[in-house]
């Protein structure tokens, strides 16, 4: 009877140990959740090096006086797209190219498109980025870099966005035929 107590008493025990060990293993908040949206894609930090004013040397598309675009946790602007307050986030593909993705929220100063603007509001949208340094980086917006002949693939005036993040984030990529002009930029000191 003791051996029976003795070994009912180790299962009970072991079984205690490893509920344990599987709760604190497994223990997740709701915060952490919000943070990993998909696939290693982040809030962008104000630490990152993509936060502030950049300025692409193109005069005719400096839309906002010193800067063509900028980058914050929640704001993206640019020359292309305006200002759209969002959520911006970004997937680091190294320490020196990736992508950024915010949603629409203002389509009324888009500059290329002549379609219903409205129709790209809430959006998903990207930026590619590439040779990320302290004061350069090449980016370019999701057009697509089909044969220009082609009139069927290639529409300059089409803004390639997503309904969702994720779905944003698998379908605008180098691989699938996107960004493929980056353009240089200069970080605007202040």
């Amino acid at each position: 009877m003791k051996n029976a107590l003795r070994a009912f008493g180790r299962a009970f025990l072991s079984a205690l140990a490893l509920s344990l060990i599987f709760g604190f293993v497994s223990c997740k908040t709701d915060d952490d959740e919000s943070e990993i949206i998909y696939e290693y894609v982040l809030p962008l930090e104000a630490s990152s090096g993509l936060t502030g004013k950049w300025n692409d040397g193109y005069t005719g598309y400096n839309s906002y006086t010193d800067y063509d675009a900028a980058f914050s946790a929640d704001l993206m602007e640019s020359a292309s797209y305006g200002a759209q307050s969002s959520k911006v986030y970004q997937r680091k593909v190294s320490d020196t190219s990736g992508y950024l993705y915010y949603q629409i929220s203002d389509a009324s100063n888009f500059s290329y498109s002549d379609k219903n603007a409205s129709e790209y509001l809430n959006k998903w949208y990207g930026v590619f980025y590439k040779d990320l340094t302290s004061s350069s980086v090449s980016m370019c917006d999701a057009y697509p870099s089909f044969e220009t002949s082609d009139p069927t693939t290639y529409k300059i005036a089409d803004y390639h966005c997503f309904d969702s993040l994720e779905a944003a984030v698998k379908g605008l990529t180098v691989e699938a035929g996107f960004f493929a002009s980056p353009v240089s930029f200069t970080k605007v000191t202040e």
